[in-house]
């Protein structure tokens, strides 16, 4: 499977899911999280970008568990999503500035993942 990791590439839920060696970030605040998310995925609040947006050292992405000593690096793949897609491409904007070059947006956000993937890779309430 491959991407073109120019800009921000859309990928279908499928294109990140089977991509294997990547980690799906929810841009979602934690309330939204809670009803339903993508089992695997890490939590990593709008409102902590908001928080953040002037730091492009990107030591605050530490935080959210995206670190070199965890098998993550400029390189690893990043797919972000939200509700509809919005604010994951915010996010995905954020991150490629921060030297993560390959960053994607999952399109649709968790309404195309619910609809799309199988009931076993959401996880709800």
């Amino acid at each position: 499977m491959s991407i073109a990791w120019s800009g921000i590439p859309q990928v279908t839920p499928k294109v990140a899911k089977e991509y294997g060696c990547g980690v799906i970030v929810d841009v979602r605040e934690p309330n939204e999280v809670e009803e339903v998310h993508i089992v695997g995925s890490v939590n990593m609040p709008m409102s902590e970008m908001n928080k953040n947006a002037d730091d492009k050292s990107a030591a605050w992405i530490t935080k959210f568990g995206l670190k070199p000593e965890d098998g993550t690096s400029e390189k690893t793949p990043i797919f972000v999503t939200c509700k509809a897609g919005m604010r994951a491409q915010m996010m995905a904007e954020l991150l490629a500035s921060c030297d993560k070059t390959h960053v994607a947006n999952i399109a649709g956000g968790m309404m195309e993942w619910e609809k799309t993937m199988p009931a076993d890779t959401v996880k709800k309430g």
